[in-house]
């Protein structure tokens, strides 16, 4: 998807080799499998045993497919590679710009749960469902044209690292996920036999919806819990969630080295599988208790149609 602009880019490129590649870990391939097939069931009894339609519906839902497509592009990575590098590499460009769009949609799902709970006035979650969700709108839409942006003029001279002044949007294509290089991750390569592609030049801003659906799923969480009986489902799932990303930066520290170099500890397939396992397992929790919660409130006497 790159330009005729970009022509001093590809022509840097080298073709990505699996050469000093690992053995993936069979049982953790498993595991990222069994993350999907969780995300599928949820999204299963979310459909079949709510009474919930509608927008309410589809911001949950569209969390629920693109964790599952996470899960499985990662699960692929390990086992099959046979797809081609040019499959793996629109997956890994796919799982970074769904996941970036999808994350924000959970912010105003769990406003209008708790406005529809009567854990805050009708009046107030009305509002404040109006504000997440044009705010995950814009989000999403601030990625989609960054895709635009690259397409029609490709990278800009001053994002590869030129001479060039930058000028007014060249933020936009300097930070596409669908546009611009991406390659293998070496490092979980060579020590976890797993064939992730990860942008060339880092990317920014790709988590914020998620740290935003994370603070707003436990402020919501302790509201809920003041009118709910307990267990605090909600509040619950988010904090197993933090916990889960949290195991993420045990990784960083003992995989950090001096030269560089890695250690015979930063060597270990499971310092890189294990914590990024917690961590999609973690959400897959997250996601099963706000099913959870969404059940007992639909229940409940208190349970309004609408918000």
């Amino acid at each position: 998807m790159t330009s005729g602009g970009d022509a001093g880019e590809q022509k840097e490129e080298k073709p990505a080799s699996l050469s000093g590649a690992a053995r993936a870990s069979p049982l953790a391939t498993a595991g990222y499998f069994a993350v999907t097939l969780g995300h599928a069931w949820l999204a299963t009894v979310h459909s079949q045993n709510t009474n919930t339609g509608g927008v309410f519906f589809a911001c949950l839902a569209v969390v629920e497919v693109t964790l599952g497509f996470e899960a499985m592009v990662l699960g692929i990575g390990g086992c099959s590679r046979s797809l081609g590098l040019s499959l793996l590499t629109l997956m890994g460009r796919l799982r970074l710009l769904c996941t970036a769009i999808a994350w924000p949609f959970l912010s105003p799902w769990a406003v209008e749960l708790s406005c529809r709970c009567n854990a805050i006035s009708q009046h107030t979650g009305r509002h404040l469902s109006h504000l997440t969700m044009h705010a995950a709108l814009a989000t999403g839409g601030f990625f989609i044209l960054r895709e635009v942006a690259f397409m029609i003029q490709g990278e800009p001279p001053s994002a590869r690292g030129s001479s060039a002044q930058s000028q007014l949007g060249d933020c936009l294509p300097s930070q596409a996920v669908l546009g611009g290089q991406f390659r293998l991750d070496k490092a979980d390569l060579e020590q976890a036999g797993r064939a992730v592609f990860v942008p060339a030049r880092p990317r920014s801003g790709l988590y914020i919806g998620s740290g935003l659906a994370m603070l707003f799923h436990i402020i919501i969480g302790f509201a809920l819990g003041g009118v709910n009986a307990a267990p605090p489902w909600l509040l619950a799932g988010a904090l197993i969630a933090l916990l889960g990303r949290r195991c993420q930066e045990v990784k960083k520290v003992f995989l950090r080295s001096e030269d560089g170099k890695g250690s015979a500890v930063g060597d270990n397939i499971w310092l890189r599988e294990w914590p990024r396992l917690i961590c999609r397992f973690g959400e897959l929790i997250w996601i099963w208790f706000c099913i959870l919660e969404l059940q007992r409130c639909e229940t409940s006497g208190q349970w309004l149609a609408e918000c």
